[in-house]
């Protein structure tokens, strides 16, 4: 079995939160943008910032891990670790043109949109606890680290 880590960025402006929509094995889903960990990053705090600036064309300051996520992909034999960062400051245009540059990779991001809580509920959201728990983390001001369980 093979081994995922993943480290994705959560974006949030005024009760709404940055999403990627990637299509997958047939399916269409929104996640927040980030991505596989990578030995040049050093740690998934620069996968954050690398992934968010491929993905969204945001520069990026990392806050606090706000969820860890793991689940196991028995179709694919892979074994994936998830982590969540608060975003805390951004700067430049969203776009997808960085995708562009990148060679041999498959792009699996087709949009990029900001979405309100009462937006989410209505579309495919993984982790699906961005739905709910994130907002009330964010509503308590709550600063613990949430592990999102097993699947």
């Amino acid at each position: 079995m093979r081994h995922r880590i993943r480290a994705a960025g959560l974006i949030i402006d005024q009760n709404r939160i940055l999403m990627v929509n990637e299509h997958d094995t047939g399916q269409s889903y929104w996640v927040p943008p980030g991505g596989g960990f990578e030995a040049k990053d050093g740690n998934t705090s620069n996968t954050v910032k690398r992934e968010v600036w491929e993905e969204t064309g945001l520069s990026v300051v990392v806050g606090k891990l706000m969820f860890i996520r793991e689940f196991c992909e028995t179709e694919r034999n892979i074994y994936h670790v998830e982590q969540f960062y608060r975003v805390d400051h951004w700067q430049g245009t969203i776009s997808l043109k960085n995708l562009e540059a990148l060679e041999g990779e498959v792009r699996s991001i087709s949009q990029v949109r900001w979405f309100t809580k009462e937006e989410l509920v209505h579309v495919a959201v993984f982790p699906p606890h961005l739905k709910d728990v994130l907002w009330q983390k964010l509503d308590d001001d709550d600063l613990s680290i949430v592990h999102l369980g097993y699947s």
